[in-house]
């Protein structure tokens, strides 16, 4: 079997096989059962259990049709000559004042943009219109699009223009410098999301609220972990969501809640969450995480140089192995088919790593309102009760809210 036929099983198993786990996942749900003492656990009637199943069912139904499209996308581009497409149309357009390479870029960039806009807009003013949880309208969605682009344009400049260099310098040794690019480029975006790129988009104001600012200097305490950087994101100015999340490091380090969080939690199952989201902190999951992902890069650009190295695929895929742009879209294509495969573990050790942070948060606050604010969480975002363990074990980060009820229980 020639490379040119393992790709195209690669990109079918992974077209196949996701759109398969769709249909697995509605199955399940449409077939699933709440017993009395689970509607009783989080406080909600037979009516609210079917609502959750629906809505988790329609983004199911979308995330179907959006798979074949792709599939559509992957084979047009990979296999009937799309790339050198492009290439033609920049040519076509004589287009001198940008590197010929990174119009190519750009131009798919732009391409695939458009092209995933009438999904995003039906799941967020149909689907998120329909179950509530929409607080956008058309003008703001397509402000943030519009500047989601160009920022995503710079940065893409940046980083190809960058690897442009190295390939055409080093031709033997570029995989390893643009590996030690890739390195520098998250440290940075680690420093500069929070302060640069995240205000673009939405407010963050410091805490003020005084009872959660109690609790929160008290867990500072036990806990020997500085809390003073704790903000509050406007998220309802886009949906009804609620979430919390630890971002940046050293002096841009900071926990943020989503203000729709803070209007749902009281101040104790505010410090449970804190708590829960300062165990990931000190149980090293983030540094982990950069760890595994600097391995795992490595071999990924080393890999990827290699197939660089074959002639016959490249030729058989009309694909010009010299030209940078054209390579850059290619594995920017293929790359999510193999990663697709490696969910699994990944989704194996983020669940891994929840679990800790619950058994950290027990420990430093009290178990019931950690317990408290995941009901609330979960029932609130209409998050899916009973969910095909095959589904969980291969796209789920987070345990099921049963298996952490249990855990924290024990």
């Amino acid at each position: 079997m020639n490379m040119i036929n393992i790709l195209a099983f690669l990109i079918i198993g992974y077209v196949g096989f996701k759109v398969l786990l769709d249909v697995h996942q509605i199955y399940y749900i449409k077939n699933a059962h709440a017993t009395n003492d689970d509607l009783e656990l989080f406080s909600i009637d037979i009516d609210y259990f079917y609502r959750s199943n629906s809505y988790n069912i329609s983004k199911l139904y979308v995330s179907i049709f959006n798979m074949f499209i792709m599939g559509i996308i992957l084979f047009y581009f990979i296999f009937s000559g799309g790339i050198q497409n492009i290439t033609n149309i920049i040519e076509e357009l004589k287009i001198t004042y940008i590197n010929h390479d990174l119009a190519i870029v750009i131009f798919f960039v732009v391409f695939m943009t458009l092209v995933n806009m009438p999904v995003g807009l039906y799941k967020t003013f149909y689907i998120e219109e329909k179950y509530g949880f929409n607080k956008s309208n058309l003008g703001l969605y397509l402000k943030d699009s519009l500047l989601s682009l160009i920022l995503g344009i710079l940065i893409i400049s940046v980083l190809f223009s960058t690897f442009n260099i190295l390939f055409i310098t080093y031709p033997d040794y570029w995989w390893l410098y643009i590996w030690i690019v890739y390195i520098l480029f998250n440290i940075f975006i680690l420093y500069a999301y929070p302060i640069f790129i995240a205000p673009l988009f939405n407010e963050f104001k410091k805490l003020s609220d005084t009872a959660i600012i109690e609790v929160v200097n008290n867990l500072s305490k036990k806990t020997n972990f500085s809390v003073s950087n704790i903000y509050v994101m406007d998220g309802s100015k886009r949906s009804a969501h609620s979430n919390a999340y630890f971002t940046g490091v050293h002096k841009s380090k900071r926990i943020v809640f989503f203000d729709t969080l803070l209007t749902m939690l009281t101040p104790n199952e505010v410090e449970a969450v804190l708590a829960h989201e300062i165990g990931h902190y000190k149980k090293n999951h983030i540094l982990k995480s950069m760890l595994m992902s600097l391995v795992f890069s490595f071999l990924a650009f080393y890999i990827i140089y290699n197939l660089t190295l074959l002639d016959s695929l490249f030729i058989g895929l009309q694909i010009d192995a010299n030209s940078p742009g054209e390579l850059i879209i290619f594995f920017s294509l293929v790359i999510p088919s193999v990663l697709f495969f490696l969910n699994p573990l990944f989704s194996s050790l983020s669940r891994k790593n929840e679990f800790e942070a619950d058994n950290y948060a027990k420990n430093f606050s009290d178990r019931n309102n950690l317990i408290s604010s995941l009901k609330k969480l979960y029932k609130e975002n209409l998050t899916i009760l009973k969910t095909s363990p095959l589904y969980s074990k291969i796209y789920n980060s987070h345990p099921t809210v049963f298996e952490r009820i249990n855990n924290l229980k024990l």
